[in-house]
Parts: structure tokens; sequence; C-alpha cells
């Protein structure tokens, strides 16, 4: 009768056991989102704006009320500035409405486009007159929202009450380049005319180095 050697097992053993190790490590090793480290020689006066490096946006689906869709093709091969607002974000939103009303009508020949999100999941923003945006407005669920937040770096804070609730967020506006992804931050305070220069600077850095 044949007899197993004890030194053939423990050979054996060991391989698969250092197969596993191997799998577990590649498998680790594809979840793992791995950033490039910057190598742009980034001028000064961008860096306070650019997001480094650039967030590829994730898959994603909002709908507007009038049934358009706004999805992460939907950023490709065109230059977008997106805020994030509320039903209820007046007065403290007022002053960047304005602004990026402003700035699209400054770039209305050209082919930007200028997007508000709903992030309030709780509320619809058309359910209130406090907000009657003249920009494309899109909003969805509580999970794709947060999964579009979280690519934005975008945050807020909600405080809980006996009776509703109160929000207060940042209130930067975000650029996102022709490739889709998350390009540059803007945070207040600006003007339409600051914005205008410094998307001008980064446009121009984005066709030398990209």
């Amino acid at each position: 009768m044949f007899k197993p050697s004890k030194k053939v097992n423990s050979k054996g053993f060991l391989l698969l056991y250092l197969l596993v190790i191997v799998i577990m490590l590649l498998l680790w090793v594809s979840r793992l989102q791995i950033t490039q480290p910057e190598t742009r020689d980034i001028p000064v006066a961008l860096k306070p704006h650019l997001v480094s490096p650039a967030r590829q946006l994730p898959q994603f689906l909002l709908n507007s009320k009038g049934k358009q869709v706004l999805t992460n093709q939907s950023f490709k091969q065109r230059w977008s500035f997106v805020y994030f607002t509320h039903p209820h974000c007046q007065p403290e939103c007022g002053a960047v409405l304005a602004v990026l009303n402003n700035l699209s009508q400054f770039f209305a020949a050209a082919d930007i486009q200028f997007l508000l999100i709903n992030y309030d999941d709780q509320q619809s923003i058309y359910e209130t007159e406090q907000v009657k945006p003249a920009l494309p407005l899109y909003t969805g669920d509580k999970q794709i929202l947060d999964t579009v937040m979280k690519a934005f770096g975008f945050l807020f804070l909600r405080t809980q009450f006996k009776q509703g609730y109160q929000i207060e967020q940042q209130h930067d506006i975000f650029l996102v380049d022709p490739k889709g992804r998350v390009y540059a931050r803007f945070k207040p305070p600006f003007t339409s005319f600051t914005l205008q220069q410094q998307f001008f600077a980064l446009r121009d850095f984005y066709a030398r180095s990209e």
C-alpha cells in the first residue's frame, strides 16, 4: 500500500499556502487606487485652484425636472463649471449663483456648460420658491449623490432638529475638464471676472501639460 510521505505533503502544503498568499496580494493590489505622483511644473498662481492629480468622475446618472439626464459622459469634450446647492440655500448661495449666471453669459458663445446639482435627497429643489435657477439643475437618489459628492470632494453638514433640519455647505465652484475629470476648485470669495481670468490660465496650462 502506498503511504504518502510527510515531506512531500509538507512541501505541497507550503506551495499551496504561497499560492494563496500570491493570489490575495494580487487581488489587494488590483483594488488599490494608486495615485500617480504629480510631475507637472504647476505655476504658483494655479496651485490654490488646481486639483492635483485630477480626479476621474465615476459612472452616475442624475435627472432634471425636464427629464434631462446628466451622466459622467456629459462632461466629455467640453469644460464644465459645477456648483452644489439645495432648496434652502438662500441667501448664502445667492452670490455664487449670480457669479455663475454672469459667467455663463460671458461664455455664451463657447462650448462650456454650467451645472447645478441639488444634493439634498430629503427634499426636491422644485418644492420651494427659494431657488429658481436659471442654470440646468440635476438631482438623484442618496446613493448616487453620495458617489458624485465624494468624487468632487464636496462636503456639507446637516444638523437635525425636532422639526426640520439645517444645512451648512461649502460654496466652492468646481471645474471639470474635457476628459471628465475634476480639474480645479474655486473657493469664495470670487467674482465672475476673477473666475474668467483663472479659467483662462487653467485652460492654457491644460493645453500645455495634457
